[in-house]
């Protein structure tokens, strides 16, 4: 398979340049690109139809001019759809399909396809191995549970592990992190194509992240925005940022 490679201090993009443009968006991902970005991360919901969408979800009246929710709605339908820039403006930015991201610019960037629907579709899989990009793409979005089917159907993709807020309590508990670890998740280490552990940054500590570490995961966080707790995670050898403002983060390292 093709393994994914986390590069020094990675920087991922928050549903692209979201800070600058609207999330999810092609300006968005070619923005993010644009400032140095090692990673893009987009949503992936799916429609009924079967197509990857990048958007949030579950209803398109989150970030679009739509009503309805993605999941019982037909690409057709959405493909007319304008983003949300506020609660009340809109851009001129239509939805993008996932796959036609990857075709425009997996040459460019590394993907974190956050999933939002579940597995992937048969379609956004197919698109992927055509690409031969199964190295530059990884999946996230999903607890043990689902993990644990990823692995089965798809060996020969990258994925990273969500921990749901039982994990982040048990784990929290010093005298039983390690155990507690061992038992809901001592079976990724037979599996090589999962990377590593993703999580808000709040939760961790440098115990927890030892922890982690030693069951040779990475350690993934979401979703930092200030110079000064980016240093922090990074000093307790976080491996992955993904930030709503990559241009800053950046600047920060390059000021260094």
């Amino acid at each position: 398979m093709n393994k994914w490679a986390t590069g020094k201090r990675q920087i991922i993009a928050h549903k692209g340049n979201s800070a600058v443009f609207p999330e999810n968006t092609r300006a968005s991902v070619l923005s993010a690109i644009e400032v140095g970005c090692d990673v893009v991360e987009v949503d992936v919901s799916t429609t009924k139809d079967g197509y990857s969408v990048a958007l949030h979800g579950p209803t398109l009246c989150e970030m679009t001019s739509g009503v309805g929710k993605i999941s019982e709605a037909n690409w057709e339908d959405i493909k007319p759809l304008k983003v949300k820039i506020s609660a009340e403006d809109f851009s001129t930015e239509s939805v993008p399909l996932v796959e036609e991201l990857l075709k425009e610019f997996s040459s460019s960037t590394k993907w974190n396809l956050d999933l939002k629907s579940g597995l992937p579709s048969d379609k956004l899989v197919a698109t992927i191995n055509k690409l031969n990009i199964q190295g530059k793409v990884i999946f996230s979005g999903l607890t043990a549970k689902d993990v644990k089917k990823f692995v089965k159907v798809f060996p020969e993709l990258n994925v990273l592990v969500n921990l749901s807020r039982v994990d982040r309590v048990l784990l929290g508990l010093r005298l039983f992190d390690k155990i507690y670890f061992q038992f809901r998740f001592g079976f990724l280490k037979s599996h090589p194509n999962v990377i590593g552990v993703n999580t808000n940054y709040r939760f961790l500590t440098e115990r927890i992240i030892k922890v982690i570490h030693g069951f040779d995961l990475e350690v993934w966080v979401f979703t930092v925005d200030e110079e000064a707790v980016m240093n922090s995670l990074l000093a307790i050898n976080v491996n992955s940022i993904t930030t709503n403002r990559p241009l800053e983060l950046i600047r920060a390292f390059e000021s260094e």
